[in-house]
């Protein structure tokens, strides 16, 4: 009596049983193991039918391919609000793979890959020898996003990536500026690059907008500069102009009057001519490389403007920001001079400009109390 209601269970030569069920097409699934009893075998056919029946099941089968092979798949398909990923995002993930998952997991099939692999992953690339906690928790989002995927996809049962926090950065603090450093990195700079450290100081706006601003994109008369788009520069790919990072990044933004003047001296005497002219170019008129500027202009002005070391021209951005909240801008206002979707970084800016404000009025009662102690003695 091998057989009922639902799928077969026979008995072997070797004495164990074979389960088998049939699939959409009538072709006859094996279970992926046989079993010491009939009971056994009809147990999990039963199992089988109640996962079908309510869209939980996994075919056994499913999930042999590598996490390597499916993870590039993912990357090459990839919809974020329905568009591929950006070049440069898209190259970020590759590279997030190659160095940091793939070595330890990349050969691991889909359908093996353990919550216990997972966690000696993350430990590992999180640990004293891995790559710093940031880029560990952005590979861990990255990994579970590609399994959440597997997940959808029916695949895997269901995901691995379970350790809570870990795809929570702690970036370390970056540098705050003050205003006579910023102006001493103005004053180091070569003339043809001081319009482009003083716009993005005081407007917020990306290298990668910097480089893809074009001249109908200033109206000096009325002081602002338009962001339309950014420069999109992939290795081993040509150099692209896309849209800014998301729809919040295309925003007008007011540029404040006392650098105006600058930006009309630029105008007038390095950028490329017509509407459509590139703002900032190089001495040779070509566009602007990212990692050629970091070296050769950025590096050595902020050496001779005594900035910390590791400081980037990012981080011009992010004093612009607290230098507008210091002023009063508000959450929404800040949103919109950075090109934000979201207020979470807004509101970072503005915590740090309070707790400076904290800082300032502590500092003040303790002098209070010094000379009040002074006074006593």
């Amino acid at each position: 009596m091998g057989r009922r209601a639902w799928g077969t269970v026979r008995r072997l030569p070797s004495g164990r049983y074979q389960a088998r069920y049939p699939d959409g097409s009538g072709k006859q699934v094996s279970a992926p193991h046989t079993f010491s009893s009939k009971a056994d075998g009809n147990r999990w056919l039963a199992k089988v039918q109640t996962e079908l029946d309510s869209g939980r099941w996994i075919d056994p089968k499913a999930g042999q391919e590598t996490l390597e092979v499916y993870a590039e798949r993912w990357v090459d398909t990839r919809l974020v609000r329905g568009r591929p990923l950006a070049p440069r995002t898209a190259e970020l993930y590759r590279a997030q793979l190659k160095n940091h998952i793939a070595p330890a997991l990349g050969s691991t099939p889909l359908r093996q890959l353990e919550a216990s692999a997972v966690r000696s992953w993350y430990g590992k690339i999180s640990g004293p020898s891995g790559p710093g906690q940031v880029t560990a928790a952005k590979c861990y989002r990255l990994l579970r996003a590609i399994c959440t995927t597997a997940v959808d996809d029916n695949l895997i049962a269901r995901n691995p990536c379970s350790i809570r926090g870990a795809g929570q950065e702690r970036s370390s603090e970056r540098p705050m500026f003050t205003l006579t450093q910023v102006q001493a990195l103005v004053d180091a700079v070569e003339d043809r690059w001081r319009a482009l450290i003083l716009l993005a100081a005081w407007t917020g706006l990306r290298i990668g907008e910097l480089s893809a601003l074009r001249r109908e994109h200033l109206d000096l008369d009325a002081g602002t500069v338009s962001v339309r788009s950014s420069v999109v520069d992939v290795i081993g790919q040509e150099r692209s102009y896309g849209p800014p990072k998301s729809a919040a990044g295309r925003r007008t933004v007011a540029i404040p009057p006392h650098i105006i003047d600058d930006l009309e001296h630029h105008l007038a005497t390095y950028a490329q001519p017509g509407a459509q002219g590139l703002v900032f170019v190089g001495p040779k008129g070509g566009p602007i490389r990212r990692n050629n500027f970091s070296a050769r202009v950025w590096a050595p002005a902020a050496e001779t403007a005594g900035l910390p070391p590791g400081s980037h021209l990012h981080d011009l951005r992010g004093w612009g920001a607290t230098i507008a909240a210091r002023h009063g801008a508000t959450t929404k206002e800040l949103m919109h001079r950075l090109g934000h979707a979201s207020p979470a970084t807004a509101l970072r800016y503005q915590r740090a400009e309070q707790e400076r404000d904290a800082a300032l009025a502590a500092a003040m009662s303790a002098a209070v109390r010094q000379a009040d102690g002074a006074a006593s003695t």
